[in-house]
């Protein structure tokens, strides 16, 4: 074997080499970034539905105001999100959103059924989002007793 080939058979496994880890890593990290991809969008809509629930708080203890800037907040980064769903899911998420100004209108006016509005849709917007329905305990939870104290002599 001449030296040219001895030089180019070495230089070829290289490039051989590198072509196959350069691909084993470009596999990997698309598979990574789809992962990636899909962790941001069911954080992005984790994050609505906390908001929504936060403005639904809100709204039934009173604070009109504070829950009328978490229900604007929620129907702004719904608008931006609905374009990443599929078209199926669409039709629900913007039922949901046609109902923004009358919310938010409700809540200027301190109206109190608007926390009432607000659960209503809370309940709608993840069954929108493919969640379990939220349904209250069968069994009320009894009240934490005091432990008796000892009467005195």
């Amino acid at each position: 074997m001449t030296r040219a080939r001895k030089t180019f058979a070495i230089v070829g496994g290289i490039v051989v080499a590198f072509l196959v880890g350069f691909g084993w890593q470009f596999v990997r990290a698309h598979g990574l970034q789809g992962q990636l991809d899909q962790a941001q969008k069911e954080l992005t809509f984790q994050r609505m539905e906390a908001t929504l629930g936060a403005a639904t708080i809100e709204a039934q203890r009173g604070g009109f105001e504070p829950a009328r800037q978490l229900a604007s907040d929620f129907f702004t980064r719904l608008q931006g999100a609905i374009e990443t769903v599929p078209d199926n899911e669409k039709s629900p998420l913007r039922e949901i959103l046609q109902q923004r100004d009358a919310v938010i209108t409700e809540l200027s006016r301190s109206d109190g059924q608007s926390g009432a509005v607000l659960a209503s849709l809370f309940v709608r917007y993840r069954a929108a989002v493919g969640e379990a329905p939220v349904t209250p305990a069968a069994t009320p939870v009894a009240p934490a007793t005091a432990p008796a104290t000892p009467a005195a002599p």
